[in-house]
């Protein structure tokens, strides 16, 4: 996809007014920073607000989401002295023990953001003012509409209808537990981070995180150029559409094996993923049985896979392959 770096006149006032209002509350604000959290700003204020907080283009590259205008606009602010730079050695990780250069402003100037705007940066500098950039760096990493975006592509996170969901990340102990759950389904795994949705105990941040287990991907690296880009709405969709009753009317509810079944076969039937899409899928139904206190026989596991990935065939095998274990 061809993307224009070009912001307008119009995009290139508001970007300035988000550099200047972190230049002046984010107290250790390298450029690299600065790049990752205009990305996580765009995405908290879509999320909350339904609109892109500028038009800004960002890209998914190997070192995260980046937007290359934001470079010229910094150096017209430091023509203007809108900004300015500063020596520093305030980092508390290895990397900065030498000095570096951060970005500061003089000014606050924050009567020239909007409110909804206003509180969208309150919200980053809150969550993500204080951290350093390695941090900031793997959250930006493992937000889904990085991750479902195929290398050097445009994000488009219009693309995904806003959930909250979409603001989680997994934390590096939930990656490495999916991580082991991938590779030995029959092993306790760790409660779900917590999403939005109420019928599906199972985030799309999990799957995302099984799609790079089973691509090859380690929990504590970034994911590979390879592995990039998947359909994240899709799954979104297929999440959502978990329900504790069938869909001919009669109103009979699902248990947990069939919802599992109904699970597996939407993402099956998505194609979400370019590589291992059904792995991909069973293994959700699985995380999905477990957190419903569910256990696995693993003679069955590793000796007799399902022979399809139909409905009425993953429910035969589920009930074949699994046993509840926690009645409370």
């Amino acid at each position: 996809m061809e993307i224009n770096h070009v912001v307008d006149e119009e995009e290139k006032k508001a970007l300035k007014n988000l550099i200047v209002y972190f230049g002046c509350t984010v107290p250790h604000l390298q450029e690299v920073k600065l790049n990752k959290l205009i990305y996580v700003a765009h995405l908290y204020h879509y999320l909350d607000y339904g609109r892109l907080l500028t038009k800004t283009p960002f890209l998914g590259f190997s070192y995260g989401p980046h937007a290359p205008a934001i470079r010229s606009v910094i150096n017209e602010q430091l023509e203007s002295n809108d900004i300015y730079l500063e020596i520093s050695r305030t980092e508390s990780e290895p990397s900065f023990q030498n000095p570096c250069v951060i970005i500061r402003s003089c000014e606050l100037k924050d009567e020239k953001l909007s409110d909804q705007s206003l509180n969208t940066m309150k919200d980053v500098v809150e969550d993500w003012g204080d951290k350093t950039f390695r941090q900031v760096l793997d959250y930006a990493m493992r937000t889904i509409p990085f991750l479902s975006t195929t290398y050097r592509d445009h994000i488009d996170l219009t693309g995904m209808q806003p959930s909250q969901d979409l603001k989680g990340a997994l934390s590096l102990p939930q990656r490495i537990r999916l991580h082991r759950f991938v590779q030995a389904p029959w092993e306790a795994v760790g409660q779900s981070n917590s999403h939005s949705s109420e019928s599906c105990p199972v985030s799309i941040n999990e799957v995302a995180e099984i799609y790079l287990a089973l691509c090859g991907d380690r929990p504590d690296k970034n994911a590979s150029r390879e592995s990039l880009g998947f359909n994240a709405q899709t799954i979104l969709e297929v999440l959502g559409s978990v329900d504790d009753k069938t869909q001919d009317g009669t109103g009979k509810h699902l248990s947990d094996i069939d919802k599992a079944a109904q699970l597996t076969d939407a993402l099956v039937n998505s194609t979400s993923f370019r590589y291992r899409n059904d792995t991909v899928a069973l293994k959700t139904g699985m995380l999905f049985l477990r957190r419903c206190g569910y256990s696995f026989d693993t003679d069955v596991l590793e000796e007799k896979p399902p022979d399809g990935h139909n409905y009425e065939t993953l429910r035969e095998w589920f009930r074949r392959a699994s046993m509840k274990t926690d009645t409370g």
